[in-house]
């Protein structure tokens, strides 16, 4: 079986780590993504299985892969990457890597949710340059306050726990609700209510075409003029623009974005120049930890398909 690693892999970090797929056949390992898509056809052309990170492999892409049987996507946002429906009609497989970061990605949620309930974000720069504005910068206690949980997957139930720990009251919204997933005391609400009364709101839901916009202006408009908004799911879960607006109107208090609809983002960039938004480049799951376990998973999933296993396989083939 021919390997490819078209894109790189940041959680590879000994190349020993890929002798178990060197047994299979040979491995071709990118260490950096590809300028173009050409030249990413051009890599995967030999691949009679891949390991994907975050390239986009659509409809044309697949086409030109004519050996391709199986890719095992580095993360749980496949969709976002590859085009599902055409790798279902060509018969290639798509596995992906689950709960491999639940608590990476919780854990930089919450940081994210005290970073902007206390301002730390500019209180850090005002000190770095010379200021000393302490009066500036008032926070909130999260003591109490409600924090909405929209999605409670593997990361939404770690965040609710970790809000369970700060002494927050929990709302939730899941398409699965049961008494079995009220974890943690938490309460589950319509997604208007949840919106409507929460103080904090952190999206855990993964992407689908379903999903797709999912937090509408709509929805955006019903949030209290002191609650902030929290993503580090996926960008296209909400509309953008229409937060964007909402932000620069100052109608919430704020909001952090760990993922944005183009990775990197390239020319203007808003949520860049507004104030009261809190940016990191798409961090929520990179920790040491993390990464051990996203490549392990993904190793196992082509280990598996070689012996004609189906191990975190997404689709029908």
């Amino acid at each position: 079986m021919h390997i490819v690693f078209p894109d790189g892999a940041a959680c590879m970090h000994d190349p020993a780590e890929l002798d178990p797929l060197r047994r299979l056949g040979p491995v071709d390992y990118y260490d950096a993504p590809p300028p173009d898509k050409a030249t990413l056809i051009d890599r995967l052309r030999p691949a009679e299985a891949v390991v994907l990170d975050y390239s986009e492999m659509d409809a044309a892409v697949l086409r030109e892969c004519k050996r391709l049987r199986f890719i095992s996507f580095l993360g749980i946002g496949y969709a976002s990457c590859i085009d599902v429906d055409e790798a279902t009609r060509r018969g290639v497989a798509i596995a992906y890597t689950p709960d491999y970061g639940a608590t990476s990605v919780a854990e930089h949620a919450l940081a994210m949710i005290l970073a902007l309930t206390r301002q730390i974000g500019p209180a850090f720069v005002s000190f770095r340059e010379g200021r000393w504005e302490p009066g500036r910068f008032v926070g909130t206690e999260l003591r109490g306050k409600i924090l909405g949980l929209v999605g409670l997957g593997p990361i939404g139930r770690e965040v609710a726990r970790l809000g369970e720990g700060l002494g927050m009251r929990l709302y939730a919204w899941t398409r699965h609700a049961s008494p079995e997933r009220a974890v943690h005391g938490l309460t589950f609400v319509p997604l208007e209510t949840l919106f409507e009364e929460a103080d904090v709101v952190s999206l855990h839901l993964s992407y689908r075409p379903e999903t797709h916009a999912l937090i509408s202006r709509a929805l955006l408009e019903r949030m209290k003029p002191t609650a902030r908004f929290v993503n580090t799911a996926r960008a296209k879960l909400v509309d953008n623009t229409a937060l964007a607006e909402i932000l620069a109107a100052g109608k919430i208090a704020g909001a952090a974005i760990d993922v944005h609809e183009e990775e990197p983002p390239r020319g203007e960039y808003v949520f860049r120049t507004l104030p009261n938004v809190l940016i990191t480049p798409h961090i929520g799951y990179n920790t040491r930890e993390a990464s051990a376990n996203m490549l392990r998973i993904a190793i196992d999933t082509v280990l598996a398909y070689a012996r004609g296993e189906r191990l975190h396989v997404v689709n029908d083939v």
